[in-house]
């Protein structure tokens, strides 16, 4: 489904590459602006919920990612002074069954290099580092604006709230 629409997305962070990708992958051409000159690996851990996980996976990045994951057994709360398990949520397997997508913890940096190589890859996606969006607000304030509702691969559609 190829689109004369064009898709501008402001930021090359985690969340604006795989909304590049989640658009790409609908038949939006999509350029992805960013003021860095490159982009670094920085950060530490992430945690990324079952919803996070599908929406990757929807992308078709699971094989990328899986050598840089870890998949947690278990989350325990303890008490700071004791010790004392709080509480326990079972992930792993069971995480994975119940919410159809695994638990995952991956450095920002391997998560990052990973949506920037399948960025770089699709045909449909220009990547502009140091350039500056600014005065985007102007174009919504005359009225005539259209919001369109993209559900990424794997999500969960909603219907938009008024």
């Amino acid at each position: 489904m190829a689109s004369s629409r064009n898709v501008i997305i402001a930021g090359a962070g985690i969340g604006g590459l795989t909304a590049a990708l989640a658009i790409a992958q609908r038949g939006f051409p999509v350029a992805v602006l960013d003021q860095a000159q490159r982009l670094e690996e920085a950060g530490a851990g992430l945690q990324l919920s079952p919803n996070a996980s599908r929406i990757l996976l929807g992308l078709g990045l699971g094989r990328r990612l899986q050598p840089h994951v870890v998949v947690p057994e278990e989350l325990r709360v303890r008490d700071a002074r004791t010790a004392r398990v709080l509480a326990r949520a079972p992930f792993g397997a069971t995480a994975a069954e119940r919410y159809d997508a695994p638990y995952w913890v991956i450095h920002r940096g391997d998560l990052q290099t990973v949506l920037l190589d399948a960025v770089r890859e699709h045909p449909d996606i220009a990547l502009e580092l140091g350039t500056r969006v600014e005065n985007c607000a102007s174009a919504w304030a005359t009225g005539n604006r259209r919001v369109s509702h993209v559900t990424p691969p794997g999500a969960r559609s909603f219907p938009p709230t008024r």
